[in-house]
């Protein structure tokens, strides 16, 4: 759906439509009315959904006569019923610097088309996080280090201890968890010349990992705590967060790996942009913590931290993809090349495990199985399938749980539920197409944001609907998979 409104129209474009209308005014003399309609995107092209736009007209100083609107899922607006003159528009959206711009409608302008792209705010934290901001540094020089030949352990087991161990440590113990043990051991094989490159790969995947449940741990922090904790330590957490997302923004500023047509291979596909909607939602949650209104920012938190975590999630399933193709594309020319590939999917799977086995356990052993066995055994379709099948079981999951909040008229509930099931899709919708077509595609994803509507509005009649539909297509995808 969003693909079909990629628009780079610049801001101070408008075109004159030759469809309008005419209205009456008391005397019965004609009163001219126009509109002004438009679609708000992003930099990448992106619509953008609740864009709030608001027209004023210039000789108005009262704001008695200002009109506003916001867009819907595909970004678009429009404002109708405008007389002729000079207008203000200004055009707002939390994550976005501010839009404003002058137009003028005249008789000849009964329809006006003002399509602007917005720019992406930068992220500005409000404490020091210096211990953080070391991890991140420890784990970058790391990078460095592991891509030396030969590999210095001792360099690496130096950079490792202090800020970033400790914060491994914590993860360790907040999550049942042995990962600095793991990191601990591959450090000790490349010491012992054990697959030392192998070894790297471990570290740095699992590094990804500590990081990924530090954010995790952060924001599930600020959203358990959002309406009692005290406002300053929610920010810290949020902002501590924020710095931690920027050990592993390169995984999440990469483009989506798909199957080939012919099912055997894989290869690249669109750019989800996750980097952005990742950062956007941080901007968005920062905002909330002014909470203005308590109620409405929750929901807020809520969303965001959906946005953040299952994008990093759909992130680390892109990047599993990549080290099979990886494999694919190796085993017979550079065995030894495929091995390290195949270990780093081993790991980045890991990551996202639970995403697979609560919906797909049988599955889950399969993917397992190819990533740490045979290397002949690897096959695309396959890996593909039994990941999607684990994905598809958490979108009916939350479908399920939104009827419930639904009927017990639990919006923020059914709002957090509605923005899970169409993240956890996201992770499937390119392969969706390949399998169905791009109807069915766009069909599903029209009926994933007519929920996300329905559960704001406490609509139990439309989110049924959609969910019906939903269903219908997972069902058929399903059906498709191996």
């Amino acid at each position: 759906m969003f693909l079909r409104n990629k628009l780079f129209m610049s801001l101070g474009i408008f075109v004159g439509m030759l469809s309008g209308t005419c209205l009456l005014n008391m005397n019965g003399s004609v009163l001219h009315a126009a509109s002004i309609t438009g679609i708000i995107s992003d930099e990448n092209g992106d619509p953008i959904k609740d864009v709030v736009i608001k027209v004023k007209s210039k000789k108005n100083t009262s704001g008695k006569k200002s009109k506003k609107t916001v867009t819907d899922s595909e970004g678009a607006y429009e404002i109708d019923n405008l007389k002729k003159g000079n207008y203000k528009l200004s055009i707002k959206s939390v994550g976005y610097e501010k839009a404003t711009d002058t137009l003028k409608i005249s008789n000849n302008n009964e329809e006006v088309q003002k399509d602007v792209t917005l720019t992406f705010s930068a992220y500005t934290k409000t404490n020091n996080t210096q211990t953080m901001d070391a991890a991140v540094a420890s784990f970058n020089e790391i990078g460095v280090l592991r891509r030396q030949v030969p590999i210095d352990a001792d360099a690496i087991a130096s950079a490792y201890e202090g800020e970033l161990q400790d914060l491994t440590k914590a993860v360790d113990a907040e999550n049942n968890v042995t990962l600095d043990s793991d990191i601990s051991g591959a450090i000790e094989d490349i010491k012992n010349n054990n697959q030392p490159d192998l070894a790297a790969q471990v570290i740095d995947k699992t590094l990804q990992r500590v990081f990924y449940l530090a954010i995790l741990g952060r924001i599930t922090d600020v959203r358990d705590d959002f309406h009692d904790g005290e406002k300053k330590d929610l920010r810290f957490l949020w902002d501590e967060a924020y710095a931690a997302y920027q050990a592993i923004i390169g995984t999440a500023d990469r483009e989506n790996k798909v199957l080939t047509e012919d099912r055997t291979s894989i290869k690249t596909g669109g750019n989800p942009n996750l980097e952005d909607q990742i950062t956007v939602a941080f901007l968005r949650g920062q905002k909330a913590l002014d909470r203005k209104d308590h109620e409405e920012d929750g929901i807020t938190i809520g969303v965001q931290r959906q946005v953040i975590r299952l994008s990093l999630v759909r992130a680390f399933y892109i990047a599993v993809l990549r080290e099979v193709e990886g494999i694919l594309n190796t085993r017979d020319s550079d065995p030894e090349k495929a091995l390290v590939f195949q270990k780093e999917g081993e790991v980045y799977y890991r990551i996202i495990e639970e995403f697979v086995s609560r919906d797909n356990p049988e599955g889950n052993e399969i993917i397992k199985s190819q990533l740490t066995g045979d290397l002949a055994d690897v096959n695309a379709d396959i890996m593909v399938s039994e990941l999607s099948k684990g994905f598809i079981g958490r979108v009916r999951g939350e479908l399920e749980s939104n009827a419930s909040a639904l009927t017990e008229n639990e919006r923020s509930d059914a709002m957090v539920t509605a923005e899970e099931a169409l993240l956890y899709s996201g992770v499937f919708l390119e392969d969706l197409e390949l399998r169905l077509g791009a109807g069915d595609s766009e069909e599903i994803a029209d009926a994933l944001d007519d929920l996300r509507d329905a559960s704001d509005e406490v609509n139990k009649a439309n989110a049924d609907v959609a969910s019906q539909t939903v269903s219908t297509i997972l069902a058929r995808y399903e059906s498709e998979l191996l």
